[in-house]
Parts: structure tokens; C-alpha cells; sequence
């Protein structure tokens, strides 16, 4: 399972941000530690978000991406944990891969760094606060992650994916238990094989991929730079996109 290359290559952007959303200690402590999560959104809606950032951590242009998204298309209640305990060492590990992989998997394993436990209690979090229906996203690594949380036998979201998503791959998916929607850059690998092969899981909802040429991987994460107006129109687009994917699989599932 191999990072995308421009992932370990391509360091964060100089953007600029006002933080709309704050960080609050989730009720559930995780492995006995309190842990944070970012909230953001309309706190009447009863549809909930889990996010994961990409593998370097909050920067302006996450925490806009995700500011952004939960007030889109009626609005949603996000809640992007604090996933890593300590900051990820751009400028040491950016362009050696085997250590950037080491870093990663070190501190952001799924299972040994309770990430799992700690996506249960964004979702328990939500949950107390009216969410009544979930989707998880998440950036580059943390599609991978977002995935992993939707194969799980007890998973609750209707829908799971991310931009310029990372190790995605048909042995990534296959356990899904929800349709997924993967927005790839100019950077990643062919994502049609990866959504192909769960058709045959017939969910309700189709899955859905677009591929944005324009766009360099990471430019709705630490890597883009909004006043880019190129990048800032890509980054709405992909913001529309899943915003309208994540009502639909609602009202679909509430239909059924």
C-alpha cells in the first residue's frame, strides 16, 4: 500500500483562513485519553459528517474545506477529529517516502492509534447533539481511513470517499458496506476499477467519481491555496459535489 508520490513531496501552503468552527473535547475519552475534534456547522441539522484531514493535519485551506461544507446544501454538523496526537514534521519527512510512511503509520494506524475508537466517538458526539444520519470523508490518507471506518461489521454512514484520495485500491473497498464517492486529481491512480468493483454490492445509491485534471493532489487540503481562483472554483465544485451526494444517500435512506 504505497503513497500517492506527490503526497510525500509536495509541502503545505502559506493559505489564509478564519476558523468558523471550534475545538471541543469529545464526551467519550479514547483509549483513557480526552481527545479534540473540530465542529463546524448548522447545529439544527440532523445530518452528520465525520472528517479526517490529510496527513498534514489542520491547515487553513482544511479547516475551509470543511467550514465550507457544512454549509452547503442545507447544512451539516462536521466533526473532524484531531487524529494525530503531535504535529506531522513537514519539513523534515517531505520527499523521503519511506520516512514520511513510517510517520504516518507510526501515529495514524487505524486500529493502533485508536482511530477507530476515536471516529466512534466523533460519531456518539453527533449522535447526542440530534444527528440522526451519517457520512464520513476524508482527504489523501484520510480517505483511506474513511474507508476503513465504512467496512467496519457495526459502520453507520450511508456514504464514504474524499478528494485526492490515497492507497485507494479494489483490496481497499472491498469490504465497503456503502457506496463511495472519490473526487481524484492530475495526481492519483485510475479510480473507475476501484468504484467497478463494488457495483456488484448493489447499494442504493450509485457511486460516483470525477476526476479534476486542473488540480494537483492535496488543493482541498494542506496543500491548496484558495486564492488561487482556479483552485478556489475546483475546491466549491468538489465541496458542491459531495454536499449533494451525502443529501442524497440521506433522503434515499429515508425513503427505504
Amino acid at each position: 500500500m504505497t503513497f500517492v508520490e506527490a503526497c510525500c513531496n509536495t509541502p503545505p501552503t502559506n493559505a489564509e483562513w478564519v476558523n468558523m468552527g471550534v475545538d471541543k473535547v469529545l464526551p467519550t475519552k479514547v483509549n483513557g485519553e480526552d481527545r479534540l475534534t473540530y465542529r463546524t456547522g448548522p447545529k439544527d441539522s440532523k445530518r452528520g459528517i465525520i472528517g479526517v484531514y490529510d496527513i498534514l493535519g489542520f491547515h487553513p485551506t482544511t479547516y475551509q474545506f470543511f467550514d465550507r461544507l457544512a454549509l452547503a446544501n442545507g447544512g451539516f454538523q462536521v466533526s473532524v477529529p484531531h487524529v494525530f496526537k503531535e504535529a506531522f514534521p513537514a519539513a523534515q519527512l517531505m520527499g523521503n517516502r519511506p520516512a514520511l510512511r513510517e510517520w504516518v503509520f507510526k501515529h495514524g494506524d487505524y486500529k493502533n492509534s485508536h482511530i477507530d475508537a476515536l471516529i466512534r466517538a466523533a460519531v456518539k458526539d453527533l449522535r447526542a447533539d440530534g444527528c440522526t444520519s451519517f457520512s464520513i470523508i476524508g482527504q489523501c490518507w484520510g480517505a483511506w481511513i474513511a474507508v476503513q471506518a465504512a467496512s467496519e461489521e457495526d459502520a453507520v454512514f450511508l456514504a464514504a470517499g474524499g478528494p485526492h484520495p490515497s492507497m485507494m485500491s479494489i483490496e481497499t473497498v472491498k469490504d465497503v458496506r456503502c457506496p463511495l464517492i472519490l473526487l481524484a486529481s492530475k495526481d492519483e491512480d485510475d479510480m473507475i476499477p476501484v468504484l467497478e468493483s463494488v457495483k456488484h454490492k448493489n447499494f442504493a445509491v450509485e457511486s460516483f467519481h470525477k476526476r479534476f485534471e486542473n488540480m494537483r493532489h492535496g488543493w482541498c487540503g494542506g496543500r491548496g491555496d484558495w486564492k488561487d481562483p482556479e483552485q478556489f472554483k475546483a475546491g466549491l465544485e468538489a465541496i458542491q459535489l459531495f454536499a449533494e451526494y451525502f443529501a442524497k444517500v440521506v433522503e434515499v435512506s429515508e425513503q427505504q
